[in-house]
């Protein structure tokens, strides 16, 4: 386990223990009663398991708790967690740069977090529908209370889990990593755990023959799972894209956007900005300078100061910027902040002049995440600042240049980054989940 921090050995070592000790109180007070369903239903999550849907940065996810599902209503905690890990650890999943990953080719400890976090929330989410259905029989076998619950729970521990992991891995704060992880994945979740419960009545009411044609509708909702993360991967991808171009144009630019996004972002999240707010800021961070592709090369490599003309031409990168991603429509967020980050708080930055509230919050802190690490950056004219010393340099502007509501929070939270922590920070979670 030496390549993940320490931290992240120490949740996973706790986690097992916490699912080992949970696995045996399930054993001891849950039986299995119906041997032939669990070795079907296991069949079907290895196969569900087998073809999963790889998320970007997050890990992958796959149709199978739609069985999970139906093994916790028709055969309780015990039946359920055998299904869940059985599809762990006899699936063989293909993944982008690895091939075809099983148990004799993954590490140790990616085996045990993934086995340890389907004990745990595949056993809650059962028992979570034992202790509602006990209150609400009433409503019938499949009483909606319960299924809710259950699912519900299964999302809670799960994405709970995960986050937490994340967090060992690269630090942030817990309801941002969150909501940018997870939060689109609720819907499609909920609508699997629906199929579940019409794979559980089909095997209640016509057996095992009906399960098998139920199984090709539930692998159909796999593919248009898919499709939404191949949606969201072309999102990423398209910006990366326009993120090359920029740094193949400016060599200075390489690096500056990733730093200006990890900047901005910590910074947002210090003063509470809501998740949507701060996935726009982050976006724009990354092409703020995707204007200057319009930019001469003679102007943007000079080794020298550049003259007062040489600089009115830069100044129209911004506006560039905004021509180049207006047209596209899940660019519109990011097109304004992209526009106005070099706009000052007394009205004298460009390309408008906007003054004091009229610019974005969003735009305000980019604003002064892009000055800092221009500061502390190499220039072919001068050499970088300490960090104290930009530091001091926002202050002597604050409230001309940059948003005086907010400099003592990005203050804050930029001497608490360190450059080099910045630039070696890669979310791993891949590698386990």
């Amino acid at each position: 386990m030496s390549e993940i921090p320490q931290k992240t050995k120490n949740f996973i070592f706790s986690l097992g223990l916490t699912a080992i000790s949970f696995l045996a109180v399930i054993v001891f007070y849950f039986d299995v009663e119906n041997w032939g369903m669990v070795a079907l239903f296991s069949l079907f999550t290895i196969i569900a398991e087998t073809f999963l849907v790889q998320i970007p940065g997050v890990g992958a996810i796959s149709v199978s708790f739609a069985i999970t599902l139906a093994a916790i209503i028709l055969g309780g905690p015990l039946s359920a967690i055998i299904v869940s890990v059985c599809g762990i650890l006899f699936s063989r999943p293909y993944v982008e740069g690895r091939g075809n990953v099983h148990i004799f080719n993954t590490p140790i400890y990616k085996t045990t977090f993934n086995v340890a976090q389907n004990i745990l929330y595949t056993g809650l989410a059962a028992l979570a529908y034992l202790l509602l259905h006990s209150r609400f029989y009433f409503l019938g076998e499949l009483d909606p209370v319960s299924i809710t619950g259950s699912i519900m729970t299964f999302l809670l521990v799960n994405t709970l889990i995960m986050t937490f992991l994340i967090i060992t891995l690269s630090g942030g704060k817990f309801f941002y990593i969150w909501s940018d992880n997870f939060r689109g994945t609720i819907v499609n979740v909920m609508a699997v755990g629906l199929l579940g419960v019409i794979v559980a009545l089909a095997y209640d009411n016509y057996g095992a023959g009906a399960v098998v044609l139920f199984f090709v509708p539930l692998m159909l909702s796999r593919y248009s799972f898919k499709l939404y993360v191949d949606m969201r991967k072309n999102y990423y991808d398209t910006v990366k894209a326009l993120i090359n171009a920029i740094e193949a144009k400016d060599p200075y630019t390489s690096g500056h956007a990733n730093r200006v996004g990890e900047y901005s972002v910590a910074i947002a999240q210090e003063i509470n900005l809501s998740a949507k707010q701060i996935e726009i800021i982050k976006n724009a961070a990354l092409l703020h300078d995707i204007g200057k592709i319009g930019i001469d090369d003679r102007i943007l490599n000079k080794q020298e100061r550049l003259s007062d003309l040489e600089l009115e031409v830069i100044k129209n990168h911004p506006s560039i910027g905004y021509d180049i991603i207006k047209d596209i429509g899940f660019l519109k967020d990011v097109m304004n902040i992209v526009k106005h980050h070099h706009e000052k708080w007394d009205g004298s930055g460009y390309p408008q002049g906007l003054k004091g509230s009229e610019i974005p919050i969003e735009t305000t802190i980019l604003t002064i995440s892009d000055a800092y690490d221009a500061m502390t950056t190499d220039r072919p004219y001068r050499k970088a600042l300490s960090s104290e010393e930009a530091i001091m340099e926002l202050r002597k502007h604050t409230g001309t240049q940059f948003n005086p509501e907010i400099i003592d929070k990005a203050i804050e939270t930029l001497r608490k980054i360190d450059n080099h922590s910045i630039d070696s920070i890669q979310n791993t979670i891949e590698g386990i989940a």
